[in-house]
């Protein structure tokens, strides 16, 4: 094995163990691969930086705009809004089962990550009206949007690498077009999707946040944290005192005692002393009179506890595009900013041992938040987080919906008869969105997912390596002459495998851009297939994201209000998985 080729596998070793820890952002993961790959002599300059200008990330750009303007104007919403509203009243179930026909035909041409974070709110005010948990009803919504994105070629960022790196490596033979996807795509997506369906009670868990009651879907407990000072009247006072004469209120009950660094269990004998943090889970009223009563106490009333306006109490999910992660809750500014205060957190059903404000928040974190009816307003157009509770009925402005809707239309006309590149059509109807004022400049530029395209930029420059060192030739022969006794279909199914697995502990576009190469030279190297047969194949492994939350962004948006763990994946995602990668091992050879 050549130097530069084994240079290229420390640096994707390296690419790997920083995606996997997230010890920084995935974007900056793909720029420092570039770098990599430049300083060691792997790529010229000119060809590593290619990625940052390839077709695909423009064109992935492009879709992040104008899947901005179709879900912010409100026009993805009301049409699921309608379906709720038209069958809700009669079947709340038959409203459940329409927002997923409707999310998996929209996640065609729209990115699915919008359009869940818009249908989570309706899906879990059907929650109450079904009568379930939300974690029987919200793993199908981010399931449904995974297999109708993989249906088309805009549907998913994953298929955009996988089509630029196949024309890259076949020097501009091979190109893929809008709906190549679909025949096996539509035949995964509606048999994966009867299975969720169906067997839906059977796969998933009843689970809510904490593992407390809920009401319309929402949890109604939270924890939150009380610092013991030295003028506290519980010190000195044991836990068994605290509860059989209620002294923090009849609703709250103590979980932890962190004294110093040590983590006490709630035991009746445990006496209070200064400086001890007691963790403490109640209702939302509770906790709320708690803490006011603990500023009055200390002479700290907050302004909002004596103004004469109406506050509310109501939920927020820290999304995966959100500005708020990894910043500490302190500095977030809320009562500034918001005129909003943050009393509690939800985190995937695990406790918190740390103060509240120096906590760093993570995607999937759900805050309790108290603020007036403008709080919830600025919460809500600010974009950082999705107000969860009181969004059952949306009420967007829907006046420039027409144009947002024409401007995908139209985008999608072009791709499909191949007028103008796919990447051209893209920048001109995103262009028309923000032109027409549809979507704002600055709201254009913030709805792009940076990170994302940074990745892929990195990501496709490591395939670029992976092809001129010679590593996808070299493996794709090694596979050939392992495998080819074992026949086609055993060879298809070994590289869906792989690809399916690497997806879900790497990213699906670095699993695309990576595999994309050694697919196209074992297809060519195999004597009775061709590349395009192979190149599919990772096309739809890396589209099998069912495994993990962190597997794919819509996952980890319904993790923290589904109230799951993360074991609750591998339930439906195993048989998912299974059925997906046995029916494409089947069905590839027939159609492509």
């Amino acid at each position: 094995m050549q130097a530069d080729a084994i240079l290229t596998l420390v640096i994707l070793a390296c690419m790997f163990v920083l995606l996997v820890t997230e010890w920084c952002p995935p974007g900056v993961t793909g720029l420092l691969t570039i770098a990599a790959l430049v300083t060691t002599n792997v790529l010229p300059s000119r060809e590593a930086f290619a990625g940052l200008m390839n077709p695909a990330v423009i064109t992935v750009g492009c879709m992040y705009v104008l899947s901005a303007a179709v879900t912010r104007t409100g026009a993805a919403a009301l049409v699921a809004d309608r379906i709720a509203d038209s069958k809700s009243r009669s079947s709340p179930l038959s409203a459940y089962y329409g927002i997923l026909a409707i999310t998996m035909l929209l996640s065609g041409f729209v990115n699915n990550t919008p359009l869940v974070v818009i249908f989570l709110p309706l899906v879990l005010g059907l929650a109450h009206r079904v009568g379930e948990a939300p974690s029987r009803l919200l793993i199908p919504l981010s399931f449904v949007s995974i297999l109708g994105g993989a249906c088309t070629l805009i549907g998913t960022s994953t298929n955009l690498v996988v089509a630029a790196s196949l024309f890259e490596v076949s020097g501009g033979q091979l190109e893929l077009g809008m709906f190549d996807f679909a025949p096996l795509g539509v035949i995964l997506a509606l048999s994966g999707g009867a299975l969720i369906v169906v067997f839906r009670k059977q796969l998933l868990p009843v689970r809510t946040s904490l593992e407390l009651p809920t009401q319309k879907g929402l949890a109604l407990e939270y924890m939150t944290e009380l610092e013991l000072r030295d003028d506290s009247p519980l010190l000195g006072r044991s836990l068994q005192e605290l509860n059989s004469e209620a002294l923090l209120g009849e609703q709250i009950s103590v979980l932890e005692v962190i004294r110093g660094e040590v983590i006490r269990l709630p035991r009746p004998e445990v006496c209070l002393e200064q400086g001890d943090l007691l963790l403490v889970k109640g209702s939302p009223d509770a906790i709320l009179q708690l803490r006011l009563a603990e500023e009055r106490r200390r002479g700290k009333t907050s302004p909002d506890s004596v103004r004469n306006v109406a506050l509310t109490l109501f939920e927020v999910l820290v999304t995966p595009e959100s500005d708020w992660i990894g910043q500490r809750i302190s500095t977030l500014e809320m009562h500034d900013r918001f005129d909003a205060s943050v009393f509690a957190i939800q985190r995937h059903g695990s406790h918190l041992r740390e103060e509240l404000g120096n906590l760093r928040l993570l995607a999937g974190d759900v805050l309790l938040i108290q603020g007036s009816d403008d709080s919830l307003r600025r919460l809500r157009a600010s974009g950082s987080a999705l107000v969860v509770e009181g969004v059952d009925q949306l009420s967007p402005d829907m006046r420039r919906a027409p144009l947002a809707i024409l401007s995908l239309g139209v985008f999608v006309a072009l791709a499909v008869t191949r007028v103008l590149p796919v990447e051209v059509a893209a920048l001109i109807a995103a262009l028309f969105v923000i032109l027409t004022r549809t979507l704002s400049p600055r709201d254009a530029y913030q709805s792009v997912g940076w990170d994302v395209l940074f990745l892929v930029a990195g990501t496709l420059a490591m395939g670029k390596a992976f092809e001129q060192t010679g590593l996808a030739s070299e493996t794709a022969e090694a596979v050939v002459q392992a495998a080819a006794p074992l026949g086609l279909h055993v060879l298809l199914g070994a590289m869906l495998l792989f690809t399916a697995l690497m997806t879900q502990i790497l990213s699906n576009n670095a699993t695309a851009a990576i595999m994309t190469p050694v697919a196209y030279e074992l297809g060519s190297a195999f004597e009775f297939a061709s590349p395009m047969l192979f190149v599919m194949a990772v096309a739809f492994g890396a589209n099998c994201s069912f495994l993990t939350p962190i597997s794919f962004k819509t996952n980890l948006i319904v993790y923290g209000p589904g109230g799951y763990r993360f074991r609750d994946f591998l339930r439906p995602g195993i048989p998912l998985t299974l059925l997906y990668l046995a029916i494409a091992a089947l069905l590839l050879p027939v159609l492509y």
